[in-house]
């Protein structure tokens, strides 16, 4: 009676579900459907379902998903006799559907398979999955379509992580498969034999998907196969093209796979394989020509279509592509020797290439890629010195055979660069796609680089933009299309370019400020300056070019958007790479710069623009001489620190009725923190910062309260620490002071941070011990009592994060102040609090600390701290083994396991049998019906073994073995979970805490 209510609630559920007006109605619909999924109940309703002839489609549908997922995930659920039951059902419900719905056909073969994964071999009759299969749903011809499609799922779900099962098990069935191969090659040649002709397409499907597990049959057996046979003649036929394709990719696959690949014990096949797909040429190649007329066509107002010729499907095109670049890049070390037959594929693939489609064309890209990297590298390893001369002869030998490929391969996509016309009324979407392609064209021009080296793609590159010029004076004219085209590509690959060049980049260099000033092709050329900066900073005629360049991107700052960027960057790198030269230009330069920080000017630079000129004028004030420094640093400091101070003074005169924004003193504090971050010489710095800092007090003082002041203001002021080291000598201890005053009354994050640069800067001084102690005693003892449990670490992670890396950089640069300091124990308790959270880099940082503590007495200087690190550590170990336990069984994501096996290990390094004695305690409340009680010993003899001292690589298997066994569900991992307790502990240890728990 309960399941007939349950099941008419069900279908009214479903009815408002996909039917009532009423959003509110629909989402309450929603919720009760998934809770009830989760009951026991909705085995028996969803059963019912599927097999009452009335049921609608809806519920047909969602009731094969529930029957799918309750497999997966609950089958454990099912009491022993339950199993053949259910198998039974979902057999005859597959005889049912046979026919369709698809789509509840699709969800209860996955069903079968889940089902198929989890019960044992035995259960399933001597000849296996396969032929039960094959004898129970193939002995009805009407039925092999649902033969197929389980035939084509088996597979496919063998390694499925969403079926909960046992990682044995998986593992097991995995086995299985790979010994049912030839069966279900049998099984599918038979139903290609026997069926009709329409289901040759779900044969060769389901071909594919056992390709991935034929490893133990040969290549000589695979290329007189029917199947192989039916799938490459499946490439000439409409009707089966797209099954084909995968199954050819797979054979291709197949023939490199192993580990080293043996391609001479594939060749059987490999000569089947490249015949079949290589006949497709002629027919890309019609393809290619119909897409470029349809191309030329679209260009030419009124003219429909420019090809008379047969067109093919794009599907179908981009089908035979990816066989031709699967097969280039699965055999490109055969192809790089070069040989005629070689050349043929790479023929084929660059015709791919060379299609005007962006997407079809990239297919091949990966296999440029590699071509090139087979092409120029180098054995690392030793050989004689006439070896290594004939191994460099036949490199350069290859090299020379391909030259001619990368350089029509370069012609083939420089052009894809291009802005068309009309391109101003595009959408977000289509300018991020050709934004993208300029991406991989710009790749695909540096694997070009790299075989053809740079000045001979740059002389390929430039041909277009030299050429323009020279027709200059004839009457031609400028296109900047083609104009930025070709600088977009010279860019792409000046890092490839010698530094000696010195016939190209010159006239390239005369011609940038001569080209009009469009807006694109105005950026596209403050960026290739940007990226020759090197070049030009080596270059004889870098003087007479530099005043030129400097110019231009002067222009260019008062241009909006992208080129003002572009120019900032540009001035920022050709000041790095020429500081020296410019030293002559620093006046003009510095004057530039104070009218942008000034606002002065018609420049249009954004924020974090101006800072890429502080960077730049940073770096040439640096190299400047002695005599002209003091000048220049006052030049740098003043356009930034000047408004700054007029803030300040301005809030100090507005009292709390004025208020200003966070943004207002971060603009400012940004630019001297760039000064700070990018002035090399330590002195200098030192004395500008202590220039500086009773301005910086005050901006402590006033914006005390507000985060993101204090973010920008502490990140200033560690980039001074950095650079100026002990340089900054008595205002370091003014700095300090200040930390630790405004840290007890505003406890943000950054000022741990700060703490922790100075840690590392100045940790390692003995006459610093003194007030870094103090440093860390307020630091700690202020953040863990705001740290008491794991709900104060999930709801201010920044603070965890922050503090547990100062903890750590104590450890590695003064451990002498923390090991041995009152705070290490509070401190310690506090990462066991809040070792669980969620957060990635709090929790790394509290799993790095305890792992650098555990870590310490095992170095020659640390093993005065072990009695220390003992007295805290020994008293919390059984409790600190059950959170590292419960961590790595599900209380942390899967993405922090390597840390917490890391940990584990640092445990066992330090206290051997004494963890192995802990873990027995703890896995001893895991439970049974979890956990076997062989799985279990297998684990504590895994930590037991890795007491003993030997290879990490079985130890880390078996405790991710343990993981996948406890969270294999969401009922596995909630149960273990209830029993280790991980979220129990909070901040002050007890005398219980040490005890053995339940």
């Amino acid at each position: 009676m309960a399941g007939q209510e349950s099941r008419a609630v069900l279908l009214e559920a479903l009815q408002a579900l996909y039917h009532h007006p009423d959003p509110s109605v629909r989402t309450a619909a929603n919720q009760w459907l998934e809770q009830f999924q989760q009951t026991m109940e909705a085995w028996q309703v969803s059963d019912s379902v599927l097999h009452d002839p009335s049921s609608s489609l809806e519920a047909l549908y969602f009731c094969a998903l529930t029957i799918r997922t309750k497999v997966q995930r609950d089958y454990e659920d099912l009491p022993p006799s339950a199993p053949l039951s259910l198998r039974n059902s979902l057999l005859t419900l597959l005889i049912k559907f046979r026919q369709g719905p698809p789509a509840v056909r699709t969800q209860l073969c996955m069903g079968m398979v889940a089902l198929a994964i989890h019960m044992s071999p035995e259960e399933w009759g001597s000849g296996g999955v396969v032929q039960w299969f094959g004898k129970e749903v193939g002995s009805q011809v009407e039925a092999i379509p649902c033969l197929l499609e389980l035939m084509t799922v088996l597979p496919q779900e063998a390694q499925s992580y969403k079926i909960s099962v046992r990682p044995e098990r998986r593992r097991q069935f995995q086995r299985e498969l790979v010994e049912s191969v030839q069966d279900a090659f049998s099984l599918l040649t038979s139903c290609l034999r026997d069926g009709a002709p329409q289901l040759r397409e779900q044969v060769l499907r389901a071909f594919a998907a056992w390709m991935r597990l034929s490893y133990g049959i040969s290549a000589a057996t695979l290329a007189t196969h029917p199947l192989v046979a039916a799938s490459l003649s499946g490439l000439d036929s409409e009707e089966t093209f797209d099954a084909a394709v995968d199954a050819a990719l797979e054979l291709i696959r197949y023939t490199v796979s192993g580990n080293p690949v043996d391609l001479a014990a594939h060749m059987s096949l490999v000569q089947v394989i490249v015949p079949k797909i290589m006949a497709l040429k002629p027919r890309f190649g019609a393809a290619v020509k119909a897409a470029v007329a349809e191309k030329q066509a679209q260009q030419v107002i009124g003219e429909a279509n420019g090809y008379d010729g047969e067109e093919e499907d794009e599907e179908t095109v981009k089908g035979m592509a990816y066989l031709f670049a699967e097969m280039g890049e699965s055999y490109v070390e055969l192809i790089a020797t070069g040989t005629s037959e070689a050349l043929m594929i790479v023929e084929a693939i660059a015709e791919v290439t060379a299609h005007p489609d962006d997407n079809i064309s990239a297919i091949t890209f990966t296999f440029w890629h590699r071509l090139s990297q087979t092409l120029t590298s180098r054995d690392e390893e030793e050989h004689t010195g006439e070896e290594q001369a004939a191994m460099e002869a036949l490199r350069e030998k290859r090299i020379t055979i391909f030259r001619p490929t990368f350089e029509l391969l370069v012609s083939l996509v420089s052009f894809r660069v291009k802005y068309p016309k009309g391109f101003e009324a595009w959408r977000k979407d289509e300018l991020q796609d050709f934004k993208e392609t300029r991406y991989a064209v710009a790749d695909m021009l540096l694997d070009a680089a790299n075989v053809l080296g740079g000045e001979a793609t740059l002389r390929l590159l430039s041909q277009p933009l030299l050429q323009m010029a020279a027709s200059l004076p004839n009457g031609g004219s400028w296109e900047w299309e083609s104009l930025e085209a070709s600088l977009y590509c010279i860019r792409a690959i000046a890092k490839t370019v010698p530094l000696s060049e010195n016939v190209i980049l010159p006239q390239i260099m005369t011609l940038l400020p001569q080209l009009p000033p469009q807006p694109q092709l105005l950026y596209t050329s403050s960026l290739t300056i940007a990226a020759l900066a090197d070049w030009l900073g080596a270059a004889p005629t870098s003087r007479t070019l530099l005043p030129l360049l400097l110019r231009l991107l002067t222009s260019a700052l008062a241009v909006p958007e992208d080129p003002c960027a572009a120019a900032a960057l540009a001035l920022k790198h050709v000041c790095d790479a020429c500081n020296k030269d410019l030293g002559q230009s620093v006046d003009a330069l510095l004057e530039l710069y104070r009218q942008v920080m000034s606002g002065q000017g018609n420049f249009h630079l954004a924020p974090e623009d101006e800072l890429q000129l502080v960077e730049g004028l940073s770096i040439v004030v640096s190299s400047l001489p002695a005599d002209k420094l003091p000048q220049a640093v006052e030049a740098l400091c003043i356009p930034v620190s000047a408004p700054l101070e007029k803030l300040v003074a301005s809030a100090q005169q507005g009292g709390p009725a004025q208020t200003f924004t966070a943004n207002q003193y971060i603009l400012h504090i940004d630019r001297i923190g760039h000064i700070f971050r990018y002035i090399t010489q330590p002195e200098v710095l030192a004395g500008v910062f202590q220039r500086m800092w009773p301005l910086l007090k005050l901006v402590f003082v006033q914006r005390a309260g507000d985060g993101k002041s204090m973010e920008r203001l502490c990140r200033a002021c560690k980039f001074a620490v950095r650079n100026c080291g002990r340089a900054l000598g008595p205002t370091m201890g003014l700095l300090l002071e200040e930390l630790q005053e405004r840290y007890q009354q505003h406890q943000h994050s950054c000022f741990l941070y700060l703490a922790s640069v100075v840690i590392k800067v100045y940790g390692s001084d003995p006459a610093c011990a003194s007030y870094l102690g103090t440093l860390i005693s307020v630091l700690f003892g202020q953040t863990v009592r705001l740290l008491q449990n794991i709900q104060d670490f999930t709801s201010r992670p920044d603070l965890a994060d922050d503090c547990f890396l100062l903890a750590s950089r104590c450890i590695r640069y003064c451990p002498q102040l923390l090991v041995s300091s009152p705070i290490l124990a509070p401190l310690f308790s506090c990462a066991l609090a809040g070792i669980t959270v969620q957060h990635r880099e709090a929790c790394r940082s509290i799993l790095t600390f305890l792992e650098d503590l555990l870590d310490l007495p095992s170095s020659d200087s640390g093993k005065q701290f072990r009695a220390s690190i003992d007295e805290v550590v020994t008293p919390a170990g059984l409790t600190l083994t059950r959170l590292a336990i419960a961590c790595l069984v599900g209380a942390l994501p899967e993405s922090r396991m390597d840390e917490v096996i890391q940990l584990l290990i640092s445990m066992i390094r330090l206290y051997g049998q004494l963890v192995a004695q802990w873990a027995r305690d703890v896995v001893g409340v895991m439970p049974a019906t979890v956990v076997k009680e062989s799985e279990k010993l297998s684990f504590l003899q895994a930590i037991s073994t890795g007491a003993s001292g030997t290879n990490a690589g079985p130890f880390t298997r078996t405790m991710e073995e343990m993981s996948d066994v406890c969270r294999r569900n969401k009922k596995a991992r909630e149960a273990v979970q209830n029993a280790l307790q991980p979220l129990s502990l909070t901040f002050f240890f007890s005398s219980s805490m040490s005890q053995q728990f339940v």
